[in-house]
């Protein structure tokens, strides 16, 4: 859209700037020996150049608007837009969008949902849709591409405190729900995310995207939504129980059993002592890693946390300092375990370091998960590797090392991904020596003790 008018305004603009520079300059000359005009005069001049920022900023939005405007006529966007349109709901831009997608609905005779143009079409699909948010017992909510609440059953208007029409942006961070719908378009599947509250606390939702210009639909998992009305305190949900953890029995192949890598950082001076400060987990099925299934949460021990412990794992005091206490963040790292196999370097340590934190915070009962340990699967596969480091392992089994800067996306989540990289690594030359169910797998770890501790320096 930015084309012969464009050009035409940023010339105009960049004229009238130029002149009064040039009035400026003329100023400082003319009146330097009357203070009064000196002042008034540069006064006009500073006057006129802020006047033209201010037009040069609303027009660039404006053809800003105009392009992401021309990207959903297209539907050429690669992006998820939920940015509201300048001027408001009341602004000729937003009404001309508004009027567009009203006109798109008509021309395909869909009704006003997003779903209208499936096989039932039109009244039938809305009241179809209608039908199964009543039914779900989970709060389901779908929005339009915008990000404006198109339908949604009474347990999400209560959970969000939102209505048709509303817009999400005033219960769920925008930029939270823009990321985790590009997830789900890139991926071509629901995906899981954490979305951060305006007000206060987070809520684990699935998002299910609905095609360029068709918006996404939201789900809130009634185990994800007490952890996050725990996390909130903003109000007190009566919610089920999560299901008891299915059978993960000696018997069942690897290449289908549900794995989380569990990567854990602790604020003691010695490895594997102190407070629990970081945690990052990745969930794998088998050899198959979902990376946006992950968790990466930093802890406020309280106490300063010491140089021997940043040195390990590149976490400071700086970095938790203000972060939620344990207490408040166990029900999501007990969800990311749940009804998982915990696989990691040293897992061992990692999960005693997690129940002693647990411990400490006053809960009676943390439920760990089973493990198996990586460093000694390694060891059993090739004996040299017996107490190699993370780097070593890395280097035999041809897995990538992420950077470990200490950065909340780049420490607890990117140690994590590499303790999912090797596990399948791993796995893979399980499999090559006819080793495919759990139980010949920890018949051959047997005897072969954890030798690498998960926070190892490399």
């Amino acid at each position: 859209m930015k084309g012969g008018v464009w050009r035409v305004v940023m010339l105009g603009l960049a004229v009238a700037a130029a002149a009064l520079v040039f009035l400026g300059v003329e100023i400082t000359q003319l009146a330097a020996d009357d203070r009064t005009a000196f002042t008034r005069g540069l006064a006009i001049c500073g006057l006129g150049l802020l006047a033209v920022w201010f037009v040069f900023a609303r027009l660039s939005r404006h053809f800003r608007d105009l392009d992401r405007l021309s990207d959903r006529l297209s539907g050429t966007r690669s992006r998820v837009d939920l940015e509201p349109i300048s001027g408001g709901r009341s602004g000729e831009l937003a009404r001309l969008a508004e009027a567009v997608n009203l006109a798109r609905g008509g021309e395909r005779g869909l009704g006003d949902g997003p779903l209208a143009g499936g096989p039932l079409g039109g009244g039938r699909a809305e009241r179809a849709l209608r039908a199964v948010l009543a039914l779900t017992g989970d709060p389901v909510l779908v929005l339009d591409e915008l990000g404006r609440v198109e339908q949604l059953n009474p347990a999400a208007a209560r959970l969000l405190e939102v209505e048709e029409g509303a817009d999400i942006g005033k219960s769920l961070l925008r930029d939270d729900l823009a990321r985790a719908m590009e997830r789900a378009r890139g991926g071509g599947a629901p995906v899981t995310a954490v979305l951060r509250r305006i007000e206060e606390g987070e809520l684990s939702a699935r998002i299910a995207d609905l095609g360029l210009s068709a918006g996404a639909i939201l789900s809130f998992p009634a185990r994800g939504m007490a952890h996050a009305a725990g996390l909130s305190g903003k109000r007190t949900l009566s919610l089920r129980a999560a299901p008891a953890a299915g059978p993960l029995g000696d018997e069942e192949p690897l290449a289908a059993l549900p794995f989380v890598a569990l990567w854990v950082a602790t604020a003691g001076a010695e490895p594997d002592s102190g407070p629990v400060i970081a945690v990052g987990t990745v969930r794998l099925v088998g050899s198959r890693i979902f990376p946006t299934v992950s968790l990466t949460l930093l802890i406020d021990p309280i106490d300063p946390v010491p140089a021997e412990a940043t040195a390990r794992h590149g976490i400071g005091t700086a970095m938790v300092a203000g972060e939620r206490p344990f207490a408040a963040v166990w029900p999501a790292i007990q969800d990311a375990l749940h009804n998982c196999i915990a696989v990691g370097i040293g897992i061992d340590a990692s999960l005693a370091a997690l129940a002693q934190s647990a411990a400490q915070a006053g809960i009676a009962d943390p439920a760990l998960p089973p493990s198996l340990d990586l460093g000694a699967l390694a060891t059993a596969l090739d004996p040299a590797l017996t107490g190699a480091s993370p780097d070593r392992l890395a280097e035999a089994f041809g897995v990538p090392r992420h950077p470990r800067t200490g950065y909340m996306g780049e420490g607890p989540q990117g140690e994590a991904l590499f303790q999912a990289e090797l596990a399948v690594a791993l796995l893979s030359r399980l499999t090559e020596r006819g080793i495919v169910t759990q139980g010949q797998a920890r018949a051959l770890t047997a005897g072969v003790g954890a030798h690498v501790s998960p926070q190892t320096s490399p």
